[in-house]
């Protein structure tokens, strides 16, 4: 009989290979629970003791019957989501089985944007003022005294999908009655202008044992509903938004009752010079950044993220040593098939996207000044060189 740990991973598309290969390294048996869409994907088969899919990953029921019926000839030790989608089939399946890991409540927190607005509001976190779609009175109320514009948003969507920007108060009611029994879905919030930051952040035991901070260039938003070009760096070690933001991270994640495993957490710095809280997800983010701060750091997040969830009890988690360098990047969709890239050859350049209709790379640098530096640079000349306008996807 085999005594090693068993670990079910649960996820809806390709994502999170670097989790599954460092759990087998761990020395667990390794399962994958996916969609039947998926089973040919580049899963990293040497490193999984078996995979299962069914129809629909977010039929809760069949899925439930699914994992029961699994259970019965395997122990399963662990279970983790690791896609945004993934949070929420994770926690109702730790739930019935009652297994340890995050419960059906605090996963509320990283999915739900109305719940988490609502818990950063109760613990003082700053937050854009918001109202939930349910009693229209109070949504009249709401429109009275809070200036446009506003953005109407899905509680439980991920990326800049399905966000609608509204300039006038009256636009809202004709989307309301669009979306019918599905507007109470939705949530209402002031629009605030300004930058956007994300941390992404390791949590043991509650308590944050690494966290990097970057400032987006354009919005997912503004991305998403007419193209352009993402890009990311890493702020300066003790700045004073650097800091601003570790103080801020550090009180969301308590106040959402996180005590193990990685957070990607985005702010907004409006032009008041405050912080504002805008949505928590339990996972490794999207779009490059594990592997911008994997490139300058030298830490893999899902490896780490990995070894979090793994620790057997009593066991202490140990964070590596890390590099004390600045990533930056770069990415868009391209025009050609398979766009060149030979003539951004600056030293600083660590990596470089090979993926086709994809024109990206990677940047690191000592210094902080020199990403930004770079990546003024080079913006210009993706949109010249490579730039197809057409609305970005999300990128994985």
């Amino acid at each position: 009989m085999d005594t090693r740990p068993a670990i079910l991973c649960i996820v809806g598309a390709l994502f999170g290979r670097p989790f599954l290969m460092e759990a087998k390294r761990q020395g667990w048996r390794v399962y994958l629970l996916t969609e039947e869409k998926y089973l040919k994907e580049a899963w990293p088969r040497e490193s999984i003791d078996d995979i299962f899919a069914v129809p629909d990953l977010y039929d809760e029921k069949v899925v439930r019957n699914v994992v029961c019926y699994l259970a019965r000839t395997i122990k399963f030790d662990k279970m983790v989501g690791l896609g945004e989608f993934d949070i929420e089939v994770a926690a109702a399946l730790r739930e019935h089985l009652r297994m340890p890991g995050m419960g059906e409540t605090t996963a509320r927190y990283f999915r739900d944007k109305l719940a988490m607005r609502m818990k950063a509001q109760e613990e003082g976190i700053p937050v854009p003022e918001f109202t939930r779609i349910l009693n229209y009175e109070e949504i009249r109320q709401y429109l009275a005294t809070t200036q446009g514009p506003w953005m109407l948003k899905p509680r439980m969507g991920a990326s800049a999908f399905k966000i609608t920007k509204l300039y006038n108060g009256d636009e809202l009611w004709p989307k309301l009655e669009q979306l019918g029994d599905r507007q109470t879905s939705y949530l209402l919030e002031r629009f605030i202008s300004g930058d956007l930051y994300h941390v992404d952040a390791l949590v043991s035991d509650g308590k944050v044992v690494f966290a990097s901070c970057s400032k987006y260039g354009v919005p997912m938003f503004d991305l998403n509903t007419s193209g352009g070009i993402f890009t990311s760096r890493m702020l300066e070690r003790g700045s004073e938004d650097e800091k601003a933001l570790q103080e801020i991270n550090k009180k969301v994640i308590k106040a959402f009752g996180m005590k193990w495993g990685c957070t990607h957490i985005e702010y907004i710095k409006g032009e008041d010079g405050t912080f504002y809280f805008l949505e928590a997800g339990a996972r490794v983010g999207g779009a490059r950044i594990p592997d911008i701060i994997w490139r300058s750091t030298g830490l893999c997040l899902w490896h780490e993220w990995a070894k979090i969830e793994l620790l057997q009890k009593g066991e202490k988690y140990k964070l590596p040593k890390i590099e004390k360098n600045y990533g930056g990047g770069i990415f868009t969709l391209a025009r050609q098939e398979h766009p060149d890239m030979g003539s951004y050859d600056d030293p600083e350049v660590t990596w470089v996207q090979q993926k086709k209709h994809y024109a990206g790379l990677i940047l690191k640098s000592a210094a902080s000044e020199r990403i930004e530096e770079l990546l003024a640079l080079y913006y210009p000349r993706f949109a010249q060189d490579f730039l197809a306008h057409v609305p970005m996807q999300e990128m994985a």
